[in-house]
């Protein structure tokens, strides 16, 4: 059995690979990954989540496709996963995520908003 500690509770390993900490009177049991998110959720929230919650933590996603990549109107479109609604760019400094569509009609608006802008500073 192995024992370690992490933000102040200590884990207990069993045989499979699982994970137990106890936090207030509740006995969290999980993958390792899945227990630690549990801690850091409860430190910064003072709520307490099942690391079920958490169980895709340390998990490799698997991908249903190629990833893509488009230029729309000079800006870097992605797509690493090939699902629909898993689009991202970076704009403006900031990274945007969602369907292909609605990024691009935030990036139109965008740019339309900045072609107003320059029309009635002339």
């Amino acid at each position: 059995m192995a024992v370690t500690i992490y933000k102040g509770f200590n884990l207990k390993s069993s045989d499979n690979n699982i994970w137990q900490a106890k936090i207030k009177n509740h006995v969290l049991a999980g993958s390792l990954a899945a227990v630690k998110k549990s801690i850091d959720w409860f430190c910064d929230t003072a709520t307490i989540i099942d690391p079920k919650e958490f169980s895709s933590v340390g998990q490799k996603r698997e991908t249903t496709g190629s990833p893509v990549a488009e230029d729309f109107n000079g800006y870097a479109l992605k797509n690493d996963t090939g699902e629909p609604n898993t689009w991202y760019c970076f704009f403006n400094g900031r990274l945007i995520k969602g369907s292909k569509i609605a990024i691009q009609k935030h990036i139109e608006a965008y740019i339309i908003a900045k072609q107003k802008a320059e029309q009635q500073r002339k």
